[in-house]
């Protein structure tokens, strides 16, 4: 019986999306930060999907497992990464002078 992880196929595609989002921000100033962290809710919308199509497999005979680790990696990425959008554009719009 094979068995599939639950959580790492949503995790490294959200890794992929957020990291080109904010990549393309660097070379197209035009796509705003506050435009890529709206996007939060697809990381909990993506992982309900993954589990939702799981489903359907474990009819088919295949063990699931739930990939904690993934899932929690996912989500703590994604609060990473709104984070350290939020602090550039405190950076950015707020300069500290010296």
């Amino acid at each position: 019986m094979k068995t599939r992880r639950v959580g790492s196929l949503t995790c490294g595609a959200l890794l992929i999306i957020f990291g080109v989002l904010f990549m393309v921000h660097m070379f197209v100033p035009a796509l705003k930060y506050e435009f890529i962290i709206k996007f939060w809710p697809v990381i909990l919308i993506a992982l309900g999907v993954e589990m939702l199509l799981s489903c359907r497999n474990k009819e088919e005979g295949i063990k699931l497992k739930y990939d904690g680790a993934a899932i929690f990696l996912t989500i703590l990425l994604g609060f990473f990464a709104m984070g350290m959008g939020v602090l550039q554009y405190c950076v950015e719009n707020f300069p500290v002078c010296i």
